[in-house]
């Protein structure tokens, strides 16, 4: 009989959870091992931040244990990576320096968030980065007891994941503010460093997002790069011009991660994500896969896939059917080992409502985006989105 195959995945975010269950469905545990690695022990979607800032979610009653894919036959790694060498087939862990053997590697470490990058940020009590979830209670908190002044949130550098993100805090900080009956003595403002709010879903959606903030009074700035946080609670942008807050919200600079750096996967130059090809997210070595936020895929000079969990998910499906046919040697089986550019996410406004955003970034003709209308039912499908994913990969 066969040696099992060594299939390794780094990362326990939306690529990797569906990466490892969709390849558990498809082999047999003779015909592989499946270990994932990750140095959190939970998993918990991004987009589950909101809810707690809404008031919706807890922090504690949103984190799903990772060990619970042991019970689907996948190995769980709960250990950091400090190495990896695809010229040797291995992967590097920090305790005791485990060094795993892999047959199969797909590595999906999405991306780093770096708040230092901005000087005065970090240890300011009125600074926040809402991408980290230990935090967004406290904003939570600083948000009701606030009664007059400015919020400010600040776009600091793209790409960033999920790109509604920040019109979606604002809008949802803005019907906060109406409940807590303070809205009127409250200013709201979005500062970006781009000349449209979602450069990567063109000028029609980018259009539509401001008229929606413009609706709910929420003022928009573009072209305003932020440079540092100064004392007197006052932020400087890049072009010279500076702004007050009473509550800053930051949406931090994103990086591929360290031990990306330190490998040989990024190439020569100004490589800042690992370069995949587009259709197969096979990198430039053999048998060695990447998915989600850790990836570029560049459609044109200005325009690349958004750093999304559904990418990563339809990527996933993609990578996972070629390892399948690969090892069960069915050369007939092509008709998934190839991702197509779409995917779709939801854009909240608050009063339990949310808008559909449908990409196909593939087409033929030009890269499709289109913004569906806020209303109840788009609401109850994003909190269907997450129950499906955790039923389906850790329940």
């Amino acid at each position: 009989m066969a040696t099992a195959k060594q299939i390794l995945i780094l990362g326990a975010g939306f690529g990797g959870l569906a990466s490892a269950n969709l390849l558990r469905k498809s082999l047999q545990k003779e015909e592989c091992q499946i270990t994932v690695i990750d140095k959190n022990q939970y998993f918990m979607m991004g987009l589950v931040n909101l809810w707690i800032l809404n008031g919706t979610r807890r922090l504690e009653n949103s984190q799903v244990a990772l060990k619970k894919l042991e019970a689907k036959g996948i190995k769980f790694l709960n250990d950091e990576i400090i190495r990896i060498d695809p010229s040797k087939n291995s992967v590097t862990t920090k305790t005791n320096h485990n060094k795993l053997q892999y047959d199969y590697l797909i590595i999906a470490l999405g991306a780093e968030l770096v708040p230092k990058r901005i000087n005065g940020f970090e240890n300011n009590g009125n600074c926040f980065n809402i991408y980290d979830a230990q935090q967004v209670p406290n904003l939570r908190e600083k948000i009701l007891s606030l009664t007059s002044g400015r919020i400010v949130i600040c776009i600091a550098d793209i790409p960033y994941k999920c790109p509604p993100a920040p019109y979606e805090v604002s809008l949802l900080i803005n019907d906060i503010l109406i409940k807590n009956e303070t809205r009127d003595s409250i200013d709201l403002d979005i500062y970006v460093p781009t000349p449209i709010s979602l450069p990567v879903a063109g000028a029609n959606m980018s259009r539509d997002v401001v008229n929606l903030l413009n609706d709910n009074h929420i003022n928009f700035h573009s072209l305003h790069k932020i440079k540092k946080v100064l004392d007197k609670k006052t932020i400087e942008f890049e072009n010279g011009s500076k702004t007050f807050y009473d509550v800053l919200v930051l949406i931090p600079p994103h990086q591929v991660p360290q031990i990306i750096k330190n490998s040989d996967l990024l190439g020569d130059g100004d490589q800042h994500w690992i370069h995949v090809d587009k259709f197969t997210l096979r990198t430039k070595y053999k048998n060695v896969f990447a998915i989600g936020d850790v990836t570029e895929i560049r459609l044109d000079k200005t325009t690349t896939i958004p750093k999304a969990g559904i990418f990563a998910e339809g990527e996933a499906k993609v990578v996972s059917q070629q390892i399948t046919n690969e090892i069960k040697n069915n050369n007939n089986n092509k008709a998934l080992t190839k991702f197509d550019g779409k995917g779709f996410c939801f854009m909240e406004i608050g009063d339990k409502k949310a808008g559909y955003i449908y990409a196909d970034f593939y087409n033929e003709r030009g890269p499709i985006n289109r913004l569906d209308p806020p209303s109840d039912e788009f609401y109850q499908k994003k909190l269907d989105f997450e129950r499906s994913r955790l039923n389906e990969w850790l329940m």
